[in-house]
């Protein structure tokens, strides 16, 4: 029970990426699909993804700052970062 605090935000980060990465593809998919379903499933589940991102990295670093599980926190931490440096990389690329 002890690894709980270490693992959870972890996994919280991995299902919170992937979910986040597949909201946006598939919400980009379907609000240009013109069939008149409409992206706003997706838009919910790719809100509700990034909530879960940023309480795993504020998790990640409460982890950090304690002293307990280090090198988990540092890997949460960089998983938590990902989709901000892949919307940074974008709108660089845009310009």
């Amino acid at each position: 029970m002890k690894t709980f605090w270490g693992v959870a935000p972890l996994v919280a980060a991995i299902l919170g990426f992937v979910t986040l990465c597949w909201a946006f593809v598939t919400g980009i998919g379907a609000a240009l699909d013109g069939s008149g379903s409409g992206a706003l499933p997706f838009e919910v589940v790719f809100i509700i993804a990034a909530l879960v991102l940023v309480a795993a990295l504020v998790t990640a670093v409460v982890n950090l700052v304690r002293g307990r599980f280090r090198v988990l926190a540092v890997i949460t931490m960089v998983i938590a970062i990902l989709p901000l440096l892949g919307i940074l990389w974008l709108r660089v690329a845009a310009v």
